[in-house]
C-alpha cells in the first residue's frame, strides 16, 4: 500500500529518470516544419515498423525514425517550452498523445506541442494468447472462462504458468496491460486511487511479474513463444500479431473476449498525431493516406469498422499504470 501511494505520489520523478534514458540531441528538437526543404519527418511506433518502412519506400521525401511510443511520449513529456517534438506528425498505436499532453499538464507546462490527432486509421483488439496443450485445464480452473483476472489470482491454475506481456511503453503493451486491468475491475471506469488496493497489487503482481524482469530484444512475447517452447504459456497480443504469425496457431489459440464484459476487449488505435501547427488532413496527404490504408490492411490492420471504442482509462491511469510497471 505505501510503496503504490509512493509511486503514484512521485509521477514526476520518475520522468527525469526517463529523460536520461531517452534524452536525444536537442540539435534535432527544432520546431515544426520542414527546414524549408521538402521532406517530412515521420515519426512511427515499433509495431508499425514494418509500414513505415514500406510506405518510406514509396516516397523519398519521407524520413521515418522508429521507436517505442513510451520513448517518444517520455521525451515530449519532457520538452521545455518553445521546442517542437523534432517530427512533422506521429504515427502511434494508442492514446499516446493524451497521455503526452497530461503528462506535461501534471509537469506544470501545458504548452500544446501536438495537434488534432486523425480519425482511426487502424485498429486491433487485445487477446489472450493460450497455450493450446493447457487451454482445458485453464478453463476448467477459471470456470469455464479465461480471464486476466482469473490469471493472476486463482491459486489452483495449473502449474508451471507462465505469462507474457510486452512493455506498456509499446502500444500493444499498453492495450494488453489496459485490457488486463478492466478484466480485474470488471470496468475501464476506475481511478488511479483503486490501485492501492491490496487485492489489486498482488494481482498485478502475480501477473506481470516474469514480463517486467525477462529480456526479450526485438522479440514480442507472443514470437517468444512461438520460438521457444515452454517460454510462455499463455501472452497477450493484438489480434494483428497473432494474425501476422502463422506458426502461432499450431501451439497457441487466441481467446475469444469473455461474454458479459462490456469493457473488453481493450481495442488498439492507429492514429496520425501532427506536430502543433500541422494539420492532419494535410499530414495524412504528405504520407500518402490511401497507401498507408493499403499497408496497415496488409498487416492485419482493421481499417474498415473504426466506431468501436476503444475501452481504454483515462491518460493518467494509463500513466500510473507505466509507472507501476517500471516500479
Amino acid at each position: 500500500m505505501k510503496r503504490l501511494a509512493a509511486i503514484v505520489l512521485a509521477i514526476g520523478m520518475v520522468f527525469g529518470s526517463v529523460a536520461l534514458r531517452n534524452s536525444l540531441d536537442n540539435s534535432t528538437q527544432a520546431q515544426t516544419g520542414t527546414g524549408g526543404d521538402s521532406s517530412f519527418r515521420l515519426t512511427c511506433a515499433v509495431e508499425l515498423a514494418d509500414v513505415c518502412n514500406a510506405l518510406a519506400a514509396t516516397q523519398p521525401n519521407l524520413i521515418v525514425k522508429t521507436e517505442e511510443a513510451g520513448a517518444t511520449a517520455d521525451r515530449l513529456t519532457l520538452l521545455p517550452e518553445g521546442k517542437g517534438p523534432g517530427f512533422d506528425a506521429w504515427l502511434t498505436v494508442g492514446p499516446w498523445a493524451e497521455i503526452v499532453q497530461d503528462n506535461r499538464r501534471f509537469a506544470g507546462n501545458a504548452e500544446l506541442i501536438l495537434g488534432k490527432a486523425s480519425p482511426v486509421l487502424g485498429s486491433s483488439p487485445a487477446q489472450i494468447v493460450t497455450s493450446k496443450s493447457g487451454q482445458t485445464e485453464l478453463e476448467e480452473a477459471c470456470g469455464g472462462t479465461i480471464t486476466w483476472k482469473c490469471l493472476g489470482v486463482n491459486p489452483s491454475l495449473p502449474q508451471p504458468q507462465s505469462i507474457g506481456m510486452a512493455s506498456p511503453n509499446t502500444g500493444a503493451g499498453l492495450a494488453v496491460l489496459a485490457d488486463a486491468t478492466n478484466s480485474f475491475f470488471g470496468s475501464s471506469s476506475y481511478s488511479a486511487a483503486d490501485f492501492e488496493d491490496a487485492a489489486f497489487i498482488g494481482w498485478f503482481e502475480q501477473l506481470t511479474k516474469k514480463s517486467r524482469t525477462v529480456q526479450l530484444g526485438s522479440q514480442t512475447p507472443l514470437s517468444d513463444a512461438v520460438a521457444k517452447q515452454g517460454s510462455f504459456t499463455t501472452v497477450g497480443a493484438l489480434s494483428s500479431e497473432v494474425a501476422s504469425l502463422p506458426t502461432s496457431s499450431k501451439k497457441f489459440n487466441p481467446l475469444p473476449a469473455p461474454k458479459g464484459a462490456p469493457a473488453q476487449p481493450v481495442i488498439a488505435q492507429v492514429r496520425l498525431v501532427p506536430a502543433s501547427g500541422v494539420n492532419a488532413k494535410d499530414a495524412l496527404d504528405q504520407v500518402n493516406s490511401e497507401v498507408l490504408t493499403k499497408l496497415l490492411a496488409e498487416s492485419n490492420w482493421n481499417t474498415s469498422d473504426q466506431d468501436s471504442p476503444s475501452n481504454m482509462p483515462g491518460a493518467g491511469v494509463l500513466q500510473v499504470l507505466r509507472d507501476m510497471w517500471d516500479s
